[in-house]
């Protein structure tokens, strides 16, 4: 049997525990290329609720989520932010960036999966 941490992880890391509202999603723009997201995104903390992720221009990511400790790589590719985590779910995704003033939306598997929003600090 899983512990309420556990589950809530799992969440979290599928991008599942904080779905973009549609009253919100005309008000997103993509992001498009590398160096607007590097502009706009890297080296800045994103939250999502109590867990947090920062971006780094050297192309790691780090932060924590559910209480442990997050780490892995991203890098940009072909229109699409992927990540490969090193803790957590351990896989590679590629997602959707959009932004709208200081929310950051998320879509995993190139646009074809769960969408969740981190606020950028």
């Amino acid at each position: 049997m899983h512990s309420t941490s556990q589950v809530l992880l799992s969440a979290l890391v599928a991008g599942v525990s904080t779905l973009a509202s549609p009253s919100f999603a005309d008000d997103f723009t993509r992001i498009e290329t590398e160096a607007e997201f590097r502009k706009l995104v890297v080296n800045r903390k994103l939250t999502l609720g109590e867990n947090y992720a920062t971006f780094k221009k050297n192309g790691k990511v780090t932060g924590e989520f559910g209480g442990a400790k997050l780490d892995g790589a991203w890098a940009w590719r072909d229109g699409y932010w992927c990540r490969t985590l090193t803790t957590h779910s351990k896989n590679t995704d590629c997602q959707l960036m959009e932004i709208s003033g200081t929310q950051l939306r998320g879509t995993r598997s190139r646009r074809k999966g769960q969408s969740f929003v981190y606020e950028i600090k």
